[in-house]
Protein backbone atom coordinates (compact mmCIF):
# COMPACT_ATOMS: atom_id res chain seq x y z
CA UNK A 1 0.00 0.00 0.00
CA UNK A 2 2.85 2.38 0.91
CA UNK A 3 4.60 1.61 -2.35
CA UNK A 4 1.38 2.27 -4.25
CA UNK A 5 1.06 5.72 -2.64
CA UNK A 6 4.64 6.60 -3.51
CA UNK A 7 4.13 5.55 -7.11
CA UNK A 8 0.94 7.56 -7.32
CA UNK A 9 2.66 10.69 -5.97
CA UNK A 10 5.57 10.17 -8.35
CA UNK A 11 3.17 9.85 -11.28
CA UNK A 12 1.35 13.05 -10.30
CA UNK A 13 4.65 14.90 -10.07
CA UNK A 14 5.76 13.65 -13.50
CA UNK A 15 2.42 14.65 -15.03
CA UNK A 16 2.66 18.11 -13.48
CA UNK A 17 6.24 18.52 -14.66
CA UNK A 18 5.41 17.46 -18.22
CA UNK A 19 2.28 19.63 -18.33
CA UNK A 20 3.57 22.89 -16.85
CA UNK A 21 7.39 22.91 -16.70
CA UNK A 22 9.37 23.48 -19.93
CA UNK A 23 11.48 20.43 -20.82
CA UNK A 24 13.44 18.89 -23.72
CA UNK A 25 10.35 17.17 -25.12
CA UNK A 26 8.56 20.49 -25.72
CA UNK A 27 8.56 22.41 -28.96
CA UNK A 28 9.09 26.19 -29.03
CA UNK A 29 5.38 26.95 -28.75
CA UNK A 30 4.93 24.68 -25.72
CA UNK A 31 7.98 26.21 -24.04
CA UNK A 32 6.59 29.71 -24.60
CA UNK A 33 3.16 28.79 -23.23
CA UNK A 34 4.62 27.08 -20.15
CA UNK A 35 7.00 29.99 -19.51
CA UNK A 36 4.13 32.47 -19.66
CA UNK A 37 2.12 30.26 -17.32
CA UNK A 38 4.96 30.16 -14.77
CA UNK A 39 5.43 33.93 -15.03
CA UNK A 40 1.70 34.42 -14.41
CA UNK A 41 1.78 32.17 -11.34
CA UNK A 42 4.79 34.03 -9.92
CA UNK A 43 3.10 37.39 -10.55
CA UNK A 44 -0.07 36.13 -8.87
CA UNK A 45 1.85 34.94 -5.81
CA UNK A 46 3.75 38.21 -5.50
CA UNK A 47 0.51 40.18 -5.86
CA UNK A 48 -1.16 38.01 -3.22
CA UNK A 49 1.69 38.62 -0.80
CA UNK A 50 1.62 42.35 -1.50
CA UNK A 51 -2.17 42.54 -1.06
CA UNK A 52 -2.03 40.54 2.16
CA UNK A 53 0.67 42.81 3.59
CA UNK A 54 -1.27 45.89 2.48
CA UNK A 55 -4.47 44.70 4.17
CA UNK A 56 -2.63 43.71 7.34
CA UNK A 57 -0.89 47.09 7.40
CA UNK A 58 -4.25 48.82 6.90
CA UNK A 59 -5.86 46.89 9.74
CA UNK A 60 -2.91 47.58 12.02
CA UNK A 61 -2.84 51.26 11.13
CA UNK A 62 -6.57 51.61 11.77
CA UNK A 63 -6.18 49.96 15.17
CA UNK A 64 -3.32 52.28 16.13
CA UNK A 65 -5.18 55.44 15.10
CA UNK A 66 -8.41 54.32 16.76
CA UNK A 67 -6.57 53.91 20.04
CA UNK A 68 -5.27 57.46 19.76
CA UNK A 69 -8.73 58.76 18.89
CA UNK A 70 -10.18 57.17 22.02
CA UNK A 71 -7.54 58.96 24.07
CA UNK A 72 -7.88 62.33 22.35
CA UNK A 73 -11.64 62.47 22.38
CA UNK A 74 -11.73 61.59 26.06
CA UNK A 75 -11.02 65.25 26.75
CA UNK A 76 -14.05 66.96 28.23
CA UNK A 77 -16.44 68.80 25.93
CA UNK A 78 -15.65 71.95 27.88
CA UNK A 79 -11.96 71.65 27.02
CA UNK A 80 -12.75 70.92 23.37
CA UNK A 81 -15.10 73.85 22.89
CA UNK A 82 -13.06 76.65 24.44
CA UNK A 83 -11.03 78.93 22.18
CA UNK A 84 -8.67 80.28 24.86
CA UNK A 85 -5.14 80.29 23.44
CA UNK A 86 -3.88 78.61 26.62
CA UNK A 87 -6.61 76.01 26.85
CA UNK A 88 -4.30 73.00 26.40
CA UNK A 89 -1.76 74.00 29.02
CA UNK A 90 -1.57 75.21 32.61
CA UNK A 91 1.50 76.11 34.67
CA UNK A 92 2.31 74.18 37.82
CA UNK A 93 3.95 75.57 40.97
CA UNK A 94 7.32 75.59 39.20
CA UNK A 95 5.81 77.41 36.21
CA UNK A 96 6.23 74.29 34.05
CA UNK A 97 3.67 73.42 31.38
CA UNK A 98 1.16 70.78 32.43
CA UNK A 99 -1.02 69.26 29.71
CA UNK A 100 -4.43 67.57 30.05
CA UNK A 101 -4.21 63.81 30.59
CA UNK A 102 -5.08 62.85 26.97
CA UNK A 103 -2.20 64.95 25.64
CA UNK A 104 0.15 63.54 28.26
CA UNK A 105 -0.92 60.01 27.26
CA UNK A 106 -0.24 60.66 23.57
CA UNK A 107 3.13 62.23 24.40
CA UNK A 108 3.98 59.15 26.43
CA UNK A 109 3.25 56.97 23.38
CA UNK A 110 5.36 59.13 21.08
CA UNK A 111 7.25 62.23 22.14
CA UNK A 112 6.98 63.59 18.57
CA UNK A 113 3.25 64.22 19.08
CA UNK A 114 2.52 67.90 18.40
CA UNK A 115 -1.16 68.24 17.52
CA UNK A 116 -4.47 66.89 16.29
CA UNK A 117 -6.71 67.53 13.29
CA UNK A 118 -10.35 66.57 12.71
CA UNK A 119 -12.26 67.27 9.48
CA UNK A 120 -15.92 66.28 9.52
CA UNK A 121 -17.14 64.37 6.48
CA UNK A 122 -13.70 62.83 5.90
CA UNK A 123 -11.57 60.14 7.52
CA UNK A 124 -9.22 62.80 8.88
CA UNK A 125 -9.26 62.51 12.68
CA UNK A 126 -5.59 62.01 13.41
CA UNK A 127 -2.64 62.93 15.58
CA UNK A 128 0.10 65.02 14.01
CA UNK A 129 3.80 64.53 14.67
CA UNK A 130 7.01 66.40 14.03
CA UNK A 131 10.66 65.47 13.87
CA UNK A 132 13.82 67.13 12.58
CA UNK A 133 13.26 66.05 8.95
CA UNK A 134 10.41 65.64 6.49
CA UNK A 135 11.24 62.06 5.50
CA UNK A 136 10.77 59.91 8.60
CA UNK A 137 6.96 59.99 8.87
CA UNK A 138 6.57 59.42 5.15
CA UNK A 139 7.08 55.71 5.82
CA UNK A 140 6.82 55.34 9.60
CA UNK A 141 3.58 55.28 11.57
CA UNK A 142 2.94 56.91 14.92
CA UNK A 143 4.60 53.98 16.66
CA UNK A 144 7.73 54.79 14.64
CA UNK A 145 7.41 51.49 12.79
CA UNK A 146 7.75 51.06 9.02
CA UNK A 147 4.41 51.59 7.29
CA UNK A 148 3.26 52.66 3.83
CA UNK A 149 0.67 54.83 5.57
CA UNK A 150 3.19 56.93 7.41
CA UNK A 151 1.62 59.53 9.70
CA UNK A 152 0.39 63.10 9.49
CA UNK A 153 3.27 65.43 10.34
CA UNK A 154 4.23 69.09 10.56
CA UNK A 155 6.97 70.51 8.38
CA UNK A 156 10.25 70.15 10.25
CA UNK A 157 10.86 73.91 10.04
CA UNK A 158 7.61 74.81 11.83
CA UNK A 159 8.02 76.15 15.36
CA UNK A 160 5.49 74.86 17.89
CA UNK A 161 6.45 75.69 21.47
CA UNK A 162 4.84 77.04 24.61
CA UNK A 163 6.43 80.42 23.92
CA UNK A 164 5.95 80.68 20.17
CA UNK A 165 3.99 79.00 17.39
CA UNK A 166 4.46 79.94 13.74
CA UNK A 167 1.54 81.73 12.11
CA UNK A 168 1.45 79.27 9.20
CA UNK A 169 1.76 75.58 10.10
CA UNK A 170 2.25 73.14 7.23
CA UNK A 171 0.90 69.59 7.59
CA UNK A 172 1.70 66.67 5.27
CA UNK A 173 -0.19 63.41 4.74
CA UNK A 174 -0.36 60.62 2.18
CA UNK A 175 -3.28 60.28 -0.23
CA UNK A 176 -4.09 56.66 0.63
CA UNK A 177 -6.38 54.75 -1.72
CA UNK A 178 -8.59 53.60 1.16
CA UNK A 179 -9.20 57.23 2.09
CA UNK A 180 -7.14 57.24 5.28
CA UNK A 181 -4.53 59.87 6.19
CA UNK A 182 -5.25 62.74 3.73
CA UNK A 183 -6.90 60.44 1.15
CA UNK A 184 -10.31 62.12 1.47
CA UNK A 185 -9.15 65.73 1.11
CA UNK A 186 -9.98 65.44 -2.60
CA UNK A 187 -13.64 65.73 -1.61
CA UNK A 188 -13.05 69.46 -1.07
CA UNK A 189 -12.71 69.87 -4.82
CA UNK A 190 -16.52 69.51 -4.93
CA UNK A 191 -18.59 72.61 -4.12
CA UNK A 192 -21.39 70.71 -2.38
CA UNK A 193 -18.93 68.97 -0.09
CA UNK A 194 -17.14 72.20 0.79
CA UNK A 195 -20.45 73.88 1.59
CA UNK A 196 -21.32 71.07 3.97
CA UNK A 197 -17.92 70.94 5.70
CA UNK A 198 -16.18 74.35 5.46
CA UNK A 199 -14.25 74.15 8.74
CA UNK A 200 -11.45 72.16 10.38
CA UNK A 201 -10.91 71.44 14.06
CA UNK A 202 -7.22 71.81 14.82
CA UNK A 203 -5.08 71.73 17.94
CA UNK A 204 -1.42 71.98 18.82
CA UNK A 205 -0.13 70.98 22.25
CA UNK A 206 -0.84 74.50 23.41
CA UNK A 207 -4.01 75.79 21.76
CA UNK A 208 -7.10 74.70 19.85
CA UNK A 209 -9.61 76.24 17.52
CA UNK A 210 -11.96 76.05 14.58
CA UNK A 211 -10.29 76.92 11.26
CA UNK A 212 -12.18 78.22 8.23
CA UNK A 213 -11.07 76.90 4.83
CA UNK A 214 -10.35 79.79 2.48
CA UNK A 215 -8.66 78.14 -0.53
CA UNK A 216 -8.29 74.75 -2.23
CA UNK A 217 -5.84 74.49 -5.12
CA UNK A 218 -3.44 72.38 -7.17
CA UNK A 219 0.26 73.16 -6.83
CA UNK A 220 3.34 71.94 -8.66
CA UNK A 221 6.25 70.45 -6.70
CA UNK A 222 8.68 70.95 -9.59
CA UNK A 223 9.51 74.58 -10.59
CA UNK A 224 9.80 73.52 -14.25
CA UNK A 225 6.05 72.76 -14.25
CA UNK A 226 5.09 76.38 -13.58
CA UNK A 227 7.46 78.66 -15.47
CA UNK A 228 10.27 78.06 -12.98
CA UNK A 229 8.13 79.02 -10.01
CA UNK A 230 6.48 77.36 -7.01
CA UNK A 231 3.96 79.44 -5.08
CA UNK A 232 5.48 79.74 -1.59
CA UNK A 233 2.83 78.15 0.63
CA UNK A 234 5.33 78.01 3.51
CA UNK A 235 5.57 81.75 4.13
CA UNK A 236 5.17 82.75 7.74
CA UNK A 237 6.37 86.35 7.93
CA UNK A 238 5.49 89.36 5.79
CA UNK A 239 6.82 92.89 5.42
CA UNK A 240 3.42 94.55 5.69
CA UNK A 241 -0.26 94.13 4.85
CA UNK A 242 0.35 94.71 1.14
CA UNK A 243 2.94 91.94 1.11
CA UNK A 244 0.52 89.60 2.87
CA UNK A 245 -2.39 90.54 0.61
CA UNK A 246 -0.33 89.75 -2.49
CA UNK A 247 0.52 86.34 -1.05
CA UNK A 248 -3.06 85.60 0.02
CA UNK A 249 -4.55 86.78 -3.28
CA UNK A 250 -2.42 84.23 -5.10
CA UNK A 251 -4.14 81.50 -3.09
CA UNK A 252 -7.55 82.97 -3.96
CA UNK A 253 -6.62 83.12 -7.65
CA UNK A 254 -5.59 79.47 -7.60
CA UNK A 255 -8.51 78.25 -5.50
CA UNK A 256 -10.90 75.82 -7.17
CA UNK A 257 -13.70 77.33 -5.10
CA UNK A 258 -14.49 80.93 -4.20
CA UNK A 259 -15.10 80.30 -0.51
CA UNK A 260 -15.83 83.88 0.53
CA UNK A 261 -13.67 83.39 3.64
CA UNK A 262 -11.24 86.26 4.19
CA UNK A 263 -7.74 85.98 5.62
CA UNK A 264 -5.72 88.80 7.13
CA UNK A 265 -2.21 89.52 8.32
CA UNK A 266 -1.90 88.13 11.84
CA UNK A 267 -4.33 85.22 11.36
CA UNK A 268 -3.23 81.77 12.44
CA UNK A 269 -3.11 79.59 9.30
CA UNK A 270 -2.80 75.87 8.61
CA UNK A 271 -1.75 74.54 5.21
CA UNK A 272 -2.60 70.92 4.38
CA UNK A 273 -0.63 69.17 1.63
CA UNK A 274 -1.18 65.83 -0.09
CA UNK A 275 -0.58 64.36 -3.54
CA UNK A 276 -2.91 64.65 -6.52
CA UNK A 277 -2.73 63.53 -10.15
CA UNK A 278 -3.61 66.69 -12.11
CA UNK A 279 -0.03 66.72 -13.37
CA UNK A 280 2.99 64.58 -12.49
CA UNK A 281 4.22 65.28 -8.97
CA UNK A 282 1.34 67.62 -8.17
CA UNK A 283 -0.03 68.56 -4.76
CA UNK A 284 -3.50 69.34 -3.50
CA UNK A 285 -3.28 72.20 -1.02
CA UNK A 286 -5.96 73.33 1.44
CA UNK A 287 -5.47 76.48 3.51
CA UNK A 288 -7.56 77.54 6.50
CA UNK A 289 -7.36 80.31 9.06
CA UNK A 290 -8.34 80.25 12.71
CA UNK A 291 -11.64 81.74 13.86
CA UNK A 292 -10.91 85.15 15.33
CA UNK A 293 -11.79 86.18 18.85
CA UNK A 294 -15.50 86.97 19.03
CA UNK A 295 -16.14 85.68 15.50
CA UNK A 296 -18.87 83.16 14.68
CA UNK A 297 -17.02 79.85 14.09
CA UNK A 298 -19.54 78.79 11.44
CA UNK A 299 -19.17 79.74 7.76
CA UNK A 300 -21.91 81.18 5.57
CA UNK A 301 -21.40 79.18 2.37
CA UNK A 302 -24.51 80.37 0.54
CA UNK A 303 -22.50 82.47 -1.91
CA UNK A 304 -19.59 80.05 -2.30
CA UNK A 305 -19.11 79.05 -5.94
CA UNK A 306 -16.76 77.18 -8.23
CA UNK A 307 -13.98 79.31 -9.66
CA UNK A 308 -14.59 79.32 -13.45
CA UNK A 309 -10.90 79.93 -14.14
CA UNK A 310 -8.64 78.78 -11.27
CA UNK A 311 -4.93 79.22 -11.77
CA UNK A 312 -3.27 75.84 -12.28
CA UNK A 313 0.47 75.26 -12.81
CA UNK A 314 1.50 76.05 -16.41
CA UNK A 315 2.10 72.34 -17.07
CA UNK A 316 -1.60 71.65 -16.49
CA UNK A 317 -2.50 73.83 -19.49
CA UNK A 318 0.33 72.52 -21.66
CA UNK A 319 -0.74 68.91 -21.10
CA UNK A 320 -4.22 69.82 -22.33
CA UNK A 321 -3.11 71.90 -25.30
CA UNK A 322 -4.43 75.10 -23.74
CA UNK A 323 -2.63 78.45 -23.86
CA UNK A 324 -1.50 79.53 -20.41
CA UNK A 325 -3.97 82.32 -19.46
CA UNK A 326 -1.96 84.00 -16.71
CA UNK A 327 0.93 85.60 -18.61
Amino acid sequence: MELFKKEKIKKLFINFYNSYIPNKKDNKKQILIKSLFIAAIITLLISAVYLTNYLLDAANQNSIVEESRDIWHSMSSENESTTDKNENKTPNADNEVVFPEPIEALLAQNGDFKGWITINGTKVDNPIYQTDNNDFYLNHNQQKKKSAYGALYFDCKDTITADRTDKNLVIYGHRMKNGTMFGTLKKFRELDFYKQYPTIEFSTLYESGTYKIYSIFVLNANPADDNGQIYDIYRDTFEDEDDFSEWANEAYTRSLIYTGVDVALGDDIITLITCCSDIDNARLVITARKTREGEDPSVDTENAMMNPNPKYPARWYKNRGIKYPFE
